[in-house]
């Protein structure tokens, strides 16, 4: 009979007389996991007899556990669920067929232990025995008060040289064949405890249920004999996932592939052993409302204290109605709003007791224009940068990347958040053969020399770039060059040859060049700049 349960039945206190207890194993089967925290489902089938029964579902990570429900067919809540800590159960009571069989060749490896010390230590006896009858002989060699009486019969001297020679021997030789048995009986033992040692990892790594665990306890009432599904569903905070990257570059055809893992993360004493899992961009600690205003008077007060003073305090600077349950501000808060995506993971996932695992998840591949970009004066060579637009119709959410150019790690950082359809820059590495030049010829003497004076100033730079590869090549060249804002300050910028590009990225000033540089050249951009300003003020400025 399928749930005849009474489920409007009284719900029974956790020290309800006549209640059966039955402790269930309820392993975790399906979890959605949020960047943090997850929403975790366990599964297990109950048989029940009729009459009041206390249901004790064994949860190790019941501390780390909120919003608890358990549920049976249909959704139906089965009571109201209570977390008991420390609960006794007998050792392997809960081991599932793993751990059972685990648990056993522990067994059977002790039981071996014990018969391989019982081995040797009767070979210790009768090592012992031997030892005794050979320093017996040893006293009669020796003569003396302890030694052997000489025959009276001169005819029996060599009967008994013969015999205790007889005897020397065969214990010399019983003792050598004791001995050899005996280290391999030490050897034996140590096979065994390195057995023994390696059934207990075995099951180690299974994560059995200890004598003690946590349990959520549901009490329900059964009419008839029930066998019962039910799901025990919670929120926790000790699981999250962040996503990682390989960006792999082939610079020959511009095609950028984006490999995307999943690092999945847990904590606590739960075992995740072929878990469905999906894996979500939700917040479910978000706030889910606006937040409250409170009355804001406008005051007036005495002028305070200089914040220099040594004795001067908070509540001597600022009105007691400004402190009274005030908060400081955050110096920073990174938002991503009105994003959400989901990834159900193929294949079910295991997490060992490290508590990690980096799962594959697919890979993007995009279409990427290369530029050799050069920043002069900043940079000692010219950089590889891939242009790409993220068409692959999703996200690109943060996370941690590493860099390959042609199969070479070049190195790692950390992608931002690239939304679909929008363009970003990859840098790949520096272009070693395009090495960058600026010189600032002000300071060469004659006319061209620094010429200062209390309100002028006349720069001349040169900036480029020198190609000692073999080949022609492309490069882009941004420079930030000076620009005025005040009417009091003028000045003349001359660049020769002039930009190709203005005001890049929408920063004022920051011009760029494209340049073809032959091979063994060097490109130069010429820069010069006047400034005149009033009398009594200085200028502020770097080339």
């Amino acid at each position: 009979m399928r749930f005849a349960l009474t489920l409007t039945a009284t719900l029974l206190a956790s020290t309800a007389a006549l209640a059966n207890d039955i402790l269930i194993r309820a392993d975790i089967s399906e979890a959605t996991v949020f960047l943090s925290g997850a929403n975790i489902t366990r599964r297990a089938t109950v048989t029940m007899p009729p009459g009041d029964h206390r249901l004790l579902i064994a949860m190790p990570d019941a501390g780390q556990a909120d919003l608890i429900e358990v549920t049976g067919p249909g959704g139906e809540r089965l009571g109201t669920p209570h977390w008991i800590s420390g609960h006794v159960i007998a050792e392997g009571a809960l081991d599932d067929p793993a751990q059972a069989a685990a648990r056993a060749a522990v067994l059977a490896a002790e039981d071996a232990v014990q018969r391989a010390q019982d081995d040797l230590a009767a070979a210790d006896t009768a090592l012992r025995a031997l030892e005794v009858q050979n320093d017996y002989l040893a006293a009669l060699g020796r003569g003396g008060p302890d030694g052997a009486v000489m025959p009276a019969d001169p005819g029996q001297i060599a009967q008994t040289l013969a015999t205790l020679g007889a005897e020397t021997a065969r214990i010399e030789t019983a003792l050598l064949t004791a001995r050899i048995a005996r280290r391999r009986q030490v050897d034996a033992l140590a096979d065994r405890q390195d057995a023994l040692n390696a059934a207990r990892a075995d099951l180690a790594r299974l994560r059995p249920f200890g004598t003690t665990i946590d349990v959520i306890e549901v009490s329900l009432r059964a009419e008839a004999e029930t066998v019962l599904p039910l799901a025990l569903d919670y929120l926790s905070y000790g699981a999250g996932w962040e996503p990682a990257y390989e960006l792999r570059l082939d610079s020959d055809d511009g095609t950028l592939a984006v490999d995307r893992f999943i690092s999945v993360y847990t904590s606590g004493a739960a075992r995740w052993e072929n878990v469905t899992m999906t894996f979500s961009t939700g917040q479910p600690n978000r706030q889910r409302g606006p937040s409250t205003l409170s009355p804001t008077p406008a005051r007036i007060m005495d002028q305070p204290p200089s914040l220099a003073m040594p004795e001067a305090r908070l509540g001597d600077i600022l009105p007691s109605a400004m402190l009274d349950g005030a908060e400081p501000a955050p110096r920073a808060e990174v938002q991503v709003n009105g994003l959400s995506v989901s990834y159900p993971y193929a294949d079910p996932v295991s997490i060992g007791p490290g508590g990690e695992a980096v799962l594959p998840l697919d890979t993007l591949d995009l279409t990427a224009e290369t530029q050799a970009r050069a920043v002069p004066r900043l940079d000692q060579t010219a950089f590889l940068v891939a242009m790409a637009r993220n068409d692959s119709g999703t996200p690109i959410l943060p996370g941690p990347a590493r860099f390959y150019r042609d199969g070479a790690l070049i190195g790692d950082d950390v992608l931002p958040l690239i939304a679909a359809g929008a363009r970003a820059d990859f840098a790949f590495g520096p272009l070693d053969h395009l090495r960058l030049v600026w010189i600032d010829r002000s300071l060469a003497e004659g006319d061209r020399g620094l010429f200062t004076t209390t309100n002028t100033q006349m720069r001349d730079i040169a900036f480029g770039v020198e190609n000692t590869g073999d080949s022609a090549e492309p490069v882009r060249v941004l420079y930030a060059t000076p620009f005025a804002e005040q009417d009091d300050l003028d000045l003349t910028l001359t660049l020769s040859p002039s930009p190709d590009a203005r005001d890049i990225d929408d920063l004022r000033g920051v011009q760029a060049w494209d340049l073809t540089v032959a091979p063994g050249q060097t490109a130069l951009i010429e820069m010069q700049v006047d400034f005149d300003w009033p009398d009594g003020q200085i200028l502020t400025w770097r080339p």
